[in-house]
């Protein structure tokens, strides 16, 4: 079931709303400018400055500067009112859940979605699977979940002082394919 997108995003923001950065905004517009079209399908639409590994993650568990990491973002459409939009914030950037994301997004929106529509996407049973196997919510996440979500924002995002660490045993299906190789 897709949720109303609008109302949906409001929600999510304003619960995180008190963790973002005050340079969030100005941050948020300056990658915008230089990133100005979805990397999925071209849009100028409703651009959305999407964060890889979701900012609230990253604030609980240890890398608030991935807040205000260009290396964090990628820029993808959403729809607006009254201006349509095929919409991949959600069905690639959260998978249909603004609460969790897809942590293989860079690929899936430049190789395995681009130029796909919302209903190829949503027809897609690599798709499916992916939704169904996505990223728990923080809440719900077990400690293996969160260690391996901080190995893996660890291990794309380095930092010399946030090295990855030994990779966890049994990586959960929302790892990336290029991080279980």
């Amino acid at each position: 079931m897709t949720t109303n997108t609008a109302s949906h995003f409001s929600t999510n923001q304003q619960k995180h709303e008190a963790e973002r950065s005050p340079e969030w905004p100005a941050f948020r517009d300056a990658f915008i400018k230089k990133n100005p079209v979805c990397v999925c399908c071209g849009s100028t639409v409703g651009l959305q400055a999407h964060h890889v590994f979701p900012f609230h993650y990253c604030i609980a568990l240890g890398r608030p500067d991935l807040e205000l990491n260009e290396g964090n973002l990628i820029t993808l459409c959403e729809h607006e009112e009254g201006r349509q939009a095929e919409n991949h914030h959600l069905l690639v950037g959260h998978l249909e859940d603004f609460e969790s994301s897809n942590l293989d997004v860079r690929h899936d929106a430049t190789v395995t979605y681009k130029s796909w529509t919302a209903a190829q996407i949503q027809a897609d049973a690599g798709w499916q699977q992916k939704k169904a196997n996505r990223l728990p919510h923080i809440g719900d996440m077990t400690d293996a979940d969160k260690a391996a979500f901080k190995w893996a924002m660890n291990t794309v995002n380095l930092d010399a002082n946030n090295p990855p660490g030994p990779r966890p045993e049994n990586l959960p299906d929302w790892i990336p394919a290029t991080l279980r190789s």
